[in-house]
């Protein structure tokens, strides 16, 4: 199940949420049709206050509102985009000047449950749904190349990969599972696992760019889908929201803890 370059200690990390970071995180929901948007005040309503940028579209139906979002624990910038028939909440990093880390909002363990605490507070007040995704992207970081992928093997228990001296790997599956208490609806569960190296640039006096000699950094990439399925015809109902939003998020915690398992 294991490759063999992982020590034990590795083998532990691999079941520390704590280990991977955040790069964002983001839910869409889908209104049902014949449920328009009307006149709404969801930024002010979830987030105690008005947003520090507000752009709308008003022919099209388009807003955007955003602002900088943070506790303790989390720190990044909060998007909401509504359009006529979808809206879509982000939550992403900003980037410090001349930071040479991965661009991070926290750790996955501590960033989720915060998003999934003000998606919560949404759900409560949103219009009628046919549609909600989860989504996620992570960086479990290393030193070098040959670490990430002397350790990617074991998130792949159904298929023993051989990845000694690999290059350019990228892996895409979707395991689709059914919805608790709800006939005929299913939820993908679609990830995508990579390799990527982070290096920074620095612009010279004669305008070209050269690598920084700091150290790259190295990560597993980790982008996750969540969704309830498209073949689903009914409307998602208000009191199984919440419900459902949580197996999303419980999968997409899943998957970084157990890798590409049915």
């Amino acid at each position: 199940m294991f490759n063999v370059y992982m020590s034990e200690a590795n083998i532990a990390d691999r079941f520390d949420l704590t280990k991977w970071k955040t790069e964002s995180l983001r839910m869409t929901a889908f209104l049902s049709p014949g449920s328009p948007i009307t006149q709404q005040n969801w930024w002010e309503e979830i987030c105690g206050s008005p947003p520090e940028i507000r752009s709308s579209q008003p022919r099209t139906g388009v807003q955007q509102d955003e602002g900088s979002f943070g506790d303790k624990n989390t720190q990044g910038r909060l998007i909401l985009a509504v359009q006529p028939s979808r809206i879509d909440w982000l939550l992403t990093v900003e980037v410090a000047p001349n930071s040479f880390e991965f661009p991070s909002v926290g750790s996955f363990s501590e960033s989720v449950n915060s998003f999934a605490e003000l998606m919560n507070r949404w759900l409560n007040v949103s219009p009628n749904l046919q549609r909600i995704a989860f989504g996620a992207n992570l960086l479990l970081p290393f030193e070098d190349v040959k670490q990430a992928y002397e350790y990617l093997p074991a998130y792949f228990p159904l298929n023993k990969l051989d990845l000694k001296n690999a290059q350019d790997f990228n892996y895409r599956i979707n395991r689709p599972r059914n919805v608790h208490d709800i006939p005929d609806l299913k939820i993908n569960r679609l990830s995508t696992w990579s390799v990527m190296t982070f290096t920074t640039f620095q612009l010279t006096n004669t305008g070209s760019y050269t690598s920084s000699s700091t150290p790259s950094n190295v990560a597993i990439r980790l982008e996750l889908d969540i969704n309830t399925t498209t073949d689903f015809s009914g409307e998602l109902s208000k009191d199984k929201l919440p419900e459902i939003f949580a197996q999303l998020v419980g999968y997409a915690k899943e998957i970084p803890l157990q890798g590409d398992i049915l």
